[in-house]
């Protein structure tokens, strides 16, 4: 299949060849739809640490979508075909942090496109329990950028809002964007958005 592989720091290879992966009895084949390109692959790129150390060489690509290719023999809540994205964190559920829950802290952490291959190729694996159904209503290409919607809500959900209240977001990148966005939804009377970039700024008026 083809890919675009993390060959060391801050190289990059299109290969060709690359092997398609092989599926665990628990874990899906899907064919990339959409992959994002976030924060966190320039920073693996640069050799800087993501949610895990990535190990050249890796596909990177952790905010994906796609359709079902593959399922192994254990999985039982997909079907080839299915539409689909993926929570790219893979926890142990054994360590101190996964039994007490606080599974972000895994000691054991796996996760797509940082320690295993990700979405920058054509066919990617995770296992069944973070692979989520795209609803018919919700394009493949939205369904991309699911994983870091889903960080904005949860960081908008910590915060004690209402509706009189006003909102000052600093910083016009992807997620400040989402968050503005979600701050409105939620009735508050006034977000304000700040920034360097005028297009991203004129996008939240």
């Amino acid at each position: 299949m083809k890919a675009l592989v993390m060959t060391d720091v801050k190289k990059l290879e299109v290969q060709d060849d690359y092997p398609t992966p092989t599926i665990q009895p628990n874990e899906v084949l899907i064919h990339t739809a959409w992959a994002g390109i976030c924060g966190t692959d320039k920073a693996l790129y640069n050799g800087l640490p993501g949610s895990a150390d990535a190990v050249p060489p890796i596909v990177l690509g952790h905010e994906n979508s796609g359709v079902v290719a593959e399922v192994g023999q254990d999985v039982v809540g997909f079907k080839v075909g299915d539409r689909v994205s993926v929570d790219p964190n893979i926890y142990c559920h054994k360590c101190f942090f996964c039994r007490t829950s606080r599974p972000e802290l895994c000691e054991h952490l796996d996760a797509v496109g940082v320690t295993r291959d990700g979405g920058f190729a054509e066919y990617f694996t995770a296992p069944e329990e973070v692979v989520y159904h795209v609803p018919d209503n919700v394009s493949l290409e939205a369904a991309a950028v699911i994983e870091p919607i889903s960080c904005a809500e949860h960081g908008v959900d910590l915060l004690d809002t209402h509706p009189y209240q006003k909102a000052l977001i600093i910083g016009d990148g992807f997620e400040g964007q989402l968050i503005a966005q979600i701050l409105k939804s939620r009735g508050l009377q006034e977000v304000t958005l700040a920034g360097t970039v005028d297009e991203k700024l004129a996008n939240n008026e």
